[in-house]
């Protein structure tokens, strides 16, 4: 059972952007914001940053996506997916401490944005050594190593 990566090409945007669609639609609690420009928003991020996010292949299979990148004196982790059938098995997990290894590399902490109503990934997150430093208007959460 071997975990992989290798850089996102532009045919992951459309995906990519889905997932992320897909996560706002379904955990965003503040209805006030202006959608329309938050997805515009996201379509951009990934259209500019797209080879630097990492497609995860579990036994040759992809079954995930993740960005890591540089922010000032911590390492961001951005837009964590394991797809939906390929979740609880322990891939995430993996994941993270793949994660740790890079920051360890580097000296650095790893911070993430995680809605609030995402339990999954919070216990997730919460197993694997991050902690809740910040909340973001009920809605989102800092969590860091």
């Amino acid at each position: 059972m071997e975990i992989t990566f290798n850089h996102a090409t532009a045919n992951d945007i459309e995906v990519l952007f889905e997932l992320n669609k897909k996560l706002i639609e379904k955990y965003e609690t503040n209805l006030n914001h202006d959608f329309e420009k938050i997805y515009s928003w996201v379509k951009r991020k990934l259209e500019n940053n797209i080879k630097s996010y990492q497609c995860i292949y579990f036994d040759g299979i992809k079954v995930g996506y993740f960005y890591l990148h540089n922010d000032g004196e911590k390492l961001e982790l951005d837009d964590l997916y394991i797809f939906d059938e390929f979740q609880g098995g322990g891939i995430g997990t993996r994941v993270l401490k793949y994660v740790a290894s890079i920051a360890a590399e580097k000296n650095k902490a790893v911070f993430l944005y995680v809605f609030a109503k995402n339990h999954g990934a919070i216990r997730l997150y919460l197993r694997n050594g991050y902690e809740i430093v910040k909340n973001i208007d009920d809605s989102r959460y800092i969590m860091s190593t």
